[in-house]
């Protein structure tokens, strides 16, 4: 690390700090707790609050991604963000998958790490061919979670979902009347959850045009379905864009504001979320 320090000073810095706003369980302006998900298991949930006052009851989003997404720093800097606009956000990873057998915030995007977090994700999508219930239980408690937090306004809940978690949240949302706001992130074939266009709330869509792990076409595909059934929807397709182009940067050369995209979609999906909820000034 020390040769590190002195060969990418800047970068390097920059990393730790946003690691360590999250580490050791402190999270900067966050928590971690623990919810029930029935047979007596809990889910972690990383939970962000904002810190400017407000004389109205704060809308709520939960952000679900992927296995080992918690051991990753780039979304927890994404829902402290959010927190900072204003939103009280739920961060899990609904597979509840064992933290302690993914790989780590500097690890997971390269060499081993990469590899055997391709392979937890392989063995939960396996394991949703059998049993998605337990799946939905977890944005069932994430969601039980906001309503029931004092600080939270149960009439403005929204999901969003990256990657295997935002096909998830397609059918969760279908039988869920609280949710009142769908961000639906890069999601696409095999994991896609059986639902009904016509009974989603409004729907934003990101997807990038190079996708390598969920081809664009699926996004496309929702767009249409959501057109037919005349729901509202938004589209924002970014052209040579990769997965996870509005979360990820490389945290050793690089920081969020040398991604033009990712800036671009924080700011849709703010403005997205606070217009389809009627947010009120705060």
């Amino acid at each position: 690390m020390l040769g590190l320090v002195r060969s990418h000073p800047f970068w390097v810095a920059s990393a730790v700090c946003v690691l360590l706003s999250w580490a050791g369980g402190c999270l900067g302006a966050g928590f971690r707790t623990e919810v029930p998900v029935g047979a007596g298991k809990t889910l972690p949930l990383y939970v962000y609050l904002p810190q400017q006052p407000s004389k109205y009851r704060c809308p709520g989003v939960v952000v679900a991604a992927g296995v080992g997404a918690p051991k990753i720093a780039q979304y927890h800097e994404h829902c402290r963000l959010l927190a900072d606009r204003g939103f009280i956000v739920a961060f899990m990873d609904p597979s509840n998958y064992p933290e302690d057998m993914t790989p780590g915030p500097l690890e997971w995007d390269r060499g081993v790490g990469n590899f055997f977090g391709s392979l937890n994700q392989g063995i939960v999508g396996a394991k949703l061919i059998f049993d998605r219930d337990s799946y939905l239980a977890s944005f069932r408690a994430a969601v039980d979670f906001l309503c029931f937090h004092p600080a939270a306004d149960p009439a403005r809940i929204a999901l969003s979902g990256f990657s295997q978690p935002a096909n998830a949240i397609l059918e969760y949302a279908c039988k869920d009347p609280r949710i009142k706001a769908l961000v639906w992130n890069y999601g696409g074939w095999p994991w896609i959850f059986p639902y009904q266009p016509a009974q989603l709330p409004p729907v934003l869509i990101f997807h990038g045009e190079d996708d390598d792990i969920y081809d664009v076409k699926y996004a496309r595909q929702l767009a249409e379905e959501l057109r037919l059934s005349m729901k509202y929807h938004e589209v924002a397709i970014y052209p040579a864009q990769n997965h996870m182009f509005n979360i990820y940067y490389d945290l050793i050369k690089e920081n969020r504001y040398m991604k033009p995209a990712l800036l671009d979609a924080f700011e849709r999906l703010v403005s997205f979320l606070n217009r389809v909820m009627a947010v009120p000034s705060r």
